[in-house]
């Protein structure tokens, strides 16, 4: 992987969110195997994506791969892939991710902040990012930015939470917010970028599915 040299710091809100999985990242898959319950439709759709459109020769970008959820993924549903980067800004997440990995040569997992991709010099085929939207002041800017490092007629994927319909729901998850440091995602900005493919939630609305495919290069 090309990567420029960047001395920006990390902002403050992915400082927050790198101190929170320091904490939290032994209890993370657990965690995450409770709520994929209900996002069950959002984590199939991404499956029947990767089977889709990552094959032999497919550049891939992931921003906070966490654990390494999207890696097992990837393994699991289109091993045939060219190579894959993860940025994470919590090693001990990463740490987790790497076991995931099992030494394959093209998967790298970096640390740094998946908000901020100067550094990342190259473009790639299929981009995932999923629930690190939750935790940002402005998910719309970091959407932007990743989908300016797409190739043409690339993927861009992202999940994150979103207000739920069911008044229950949406309170039970408001309290869990300010202690997990997440929060529900205005979608309108989201939905006014362009290229914009497909755009679904489920769970009662608490997940939300955004695709984006990059023009096709002229012929």
């Amino acid at each position: 992987m090309t990567l420029r040299a960047s001395s920006a710091q990390p902002s403050a809100e992915v400082e927050r969110t790198r101190r929170l999985y320091h904490r939290v990242a032994p209890l993370y898959d657990g965690f995450r195997i409770l709520w994929s319950r209900w996002t069950r439709p959002a984590e199939q759709a991404l499956d029947d994506l990767f089977r889709e459109r990552i094959h032999s020769g497919v550049r891939i970008l992931e921003l906070a791969p966490g654990t390494g959820i999207n890696v097992e993924r990837l393994l699991r549903c289109a091993s045939g892939f060219e190579s894959y980067l993860g940025i994470d800004s919590s090693e001990e997440m990463l740490a987790r991710a790497r076991k995931k990995a099992h030494g394959d040569a093209r998967i790298e997992l970096r640390t740094g902040d998946a908000t901020d991709l100067r550094a990342v010099a190259e473009s790639f085929d299929f981009v995932v990012c999923t629930w690190l939207l939750s935790h940002l002041d402005a998910p719309a800017d970091t959407v932007r930015a990743a989908l300016s490092k797409l190739s043409p007629a690339g993927t861009a994927a992202f999940v994150f939470f979103t207000k739920p319909t069911d008044a229950l729901l949406r309170r039970v998850l408001e309290r869990l917010g300010g202690p997990l440091r997440y929060r529900f995602v205005d979608t309108e900005p989201i939905q006014r970028l362009p290229n914009l493919e497909r755009f679904e939630s489920c769970a009662a609305g608490m997940a939300t599915l955004a695709v984006f495919r990059a023009p096709a290069a002229p012929t």
